[in-house]
């Protein structure tokens, strides 16, 4: 299997719409196997038809455990091995180890506990499989670079795997307070990268159209986004290059927010579906345009990334855009600094397709 990177997976949820794939293009979806479950229809269709027969959609798929919602919560009753047999019964193309996050300022030793069972729950997936259909992907977690470390040296002792992912990061990277925030962040992509050379990266939901580049940077490959839905839901649309856009009536103000001349240039020069039927009006009226004139502009970022990367363009690019923002602009100096000299490897040598 190829995966093209850097790769992005749209976050779906099973019953919602839009679907940008019946509208054009997209790298791939994920779903959340914790949320199937719990809707008794939903997962009966999708173990008969299999991930790609129910949402009809021949990319790749990737579904996640649902660990997040371990976030707030010690314990959910659910185990390893039923998340298995959905996997293996619906068969998408990745399957995600469950895995109990960690949260910031959670105290040490809760947070080992945490560690010690998304080990067990690794173990016990890998070895309960009877099936290398879908492939799995093991979740680094950790506080610091010792603790994650001795992690991924652990996983490593369970098997060998394609992609790993690193999780516990979302609450941290819209914090440019250092310690814990996007910084630390940074550091951790880097690092990870560095013990794991020549794997496929995934970071875990941070894929907005300015922290992709920031985690590519680091040493990302691949990430997910949900907030394509979510930012059209609070009435934003993303521009490319210049972030979002509020273009509905928020609480304080009745009116609509007006975009610049730059801003209105760029939608017009949109190619969406959205855009090229119903233009900012319908924008501004539809929740389902927004999301899918969103999720457009995430995959066109996205192959644009990949171009740039063949032409030895993308670290200039990187810091154009993030130099921009006053959060992420910092962020990026540190990511030069804890970043090794091979972390960039693939970026500058051009080299996108890896093959697992």
């Amino acid at each position: 299997m190829k995966i093209e990177t850097p790769f992005l997976w749209f976050i779906q949820p099973i019953r919602a719409t839009p679907k940008p794939w019946q509208f054009f293009h997209i790298d791939g979806v994920m779903l959340n196997a914790y949320e199937i479950l719990r809707n008794e229809g939903a997962a009966k269709q999708v173990r008969s038809k299999g991930a790609h027969g129910f949402l009809k959609f021949n990319g790749l798929i990737a579904m996640d455990s649902g660990g997040f919602l371990f976030m707030k919560r010690d314990a959910i009753n659910i185990n390893p091995e039923i998340i298995l047999a959905l996997y293996e019964e619906s068969k998408p193309n990745f399957g995600v180890v469950l895995d109990h996050p960690l949260t910031p300022n959670l105290p040490q030793e809760i947070a080992e506990r945490r560690m010690i069972k998304t080990l067990e729950n690794t173990k016990r997936m890998v070895e309960a499989r009877r099936t290398t259909n879908p492939e799995l992907i093991p979740v680094i977690h950790g506080y610091d670079t010792s603790s994650i470390e001795r992690y991924v040296k652990k996983l490593k002792e369970i098997g060998d795997f394609s992609i790993y992912g690193i999780g516990s990061l979302v609450p941290s990277v819209f914090n440019s307070k250092g310690v814990g925030g996007i910084y630390n962040v940074i550091e951790i992509v880097s690092f990870v990268r560095t013990l794991l050379p020549n794997k496929i990266i995934h970071v875990f939901g941070v894929g907005s159209t300015l922290t992709m580049h920031l985690m590519f940077y680091a040493g990302a490959n691949s990430i997910d986004s949900s907030s394509w839905r979510s930012k059209a839901a609070f009435g934003a649309i993303q521009l490319p290059g210049l972030g979002d856009r509020y273009i509905t009536p928020r609480k304080r103000h009745k009116t609509y927010p007006k975009l610049s001349m730059e801003e209105q240039r760029v939608l017009d020069e949109c190619k969406c579906p959205a855009c090229e039927r119903e233009g900012l009006e319908g924008l501004r009226r539809s929740f389902v345009l927004r999301a899918l004139h969103n999720a457009w502009v995430y995959q066109r970022e996205i192959e644009k990334t990949r171009e740039l990367i063949k032409s030895g363009e993308y670290e200039e690019y990187v810091k154009r855009v993030i130099g921009r923002t006053k959060v992420f602009s910092r962020a990026l100096e540190v990511a030069d600094k804890f970043k090794s000299k091979n972390t960039c490897k693939d970026l500058i040598n051009g080299e996108t397709t890896l093959q697992i």
